[in-house]
């Protein structure tokens, strides 16, 4: 069954020297599909909504962000492995690779849940950045 869901996305960013944290919400649905959940959500953004599908497994997320058309990501993240990525941008296609140090998806309160996941991403051998997204859903 699905049910209509608020989502807030705090995004931490090191890279190099610097570091950003951002901060979004949107709305959305979940679902459980078996041992799997699903969620889907338009993050609003000043640039306009982004559509963004989460496949939440026992031990691997794949997130998909963006129009598979035209701009899009999509990351898959298991605990302790490097899995390959996909950024597309401005018609460009960079590979990357996510190593995946935690996550952890589970239910807070009652009708609150909360992913967490932290992971490094790498271009080749070159570490790009490390980065933490924690995603709130409330019903």
């Amino acid at each position: 069954m699905t049910k209509e869901v608020e989502i807030k996305i705090t995004s931490k960013i090191h890279q190099e020297d610097e570091s950003a944290v951002f901060e979004r919400d949107g709305l959305g649905s979940i679902e459980k599909v078996g041992e799997d959940w699903r969620i889907k959500y338009d993050e609003k953004n000043k640039e306009g909504d982004v559509e963004v599908k989460l496949l939440i497994k026992p031990n691997e997320l794949v997130m998909q962000r963006g129009d598979a058309k035209g701009d899009h990501t999509l990351m898959k993240f298991e605990p302790g492995e490097k899995r390959k990525c996909k950024v597309v941008a401005s018609g460009k296609q960079m590979n990357l690779e996510s190593l995946t140090n935690k996550l952890n998806f589970s239910e807070i309160s009652p009708g609150k849940m909360q992913l967490k996941v932290e992971y490094d991403l790498f271009s080749g051998l070159y570490l790009v950045g490390n980065y933490a997204i924690k995603i709130d859903i409330i019903e």
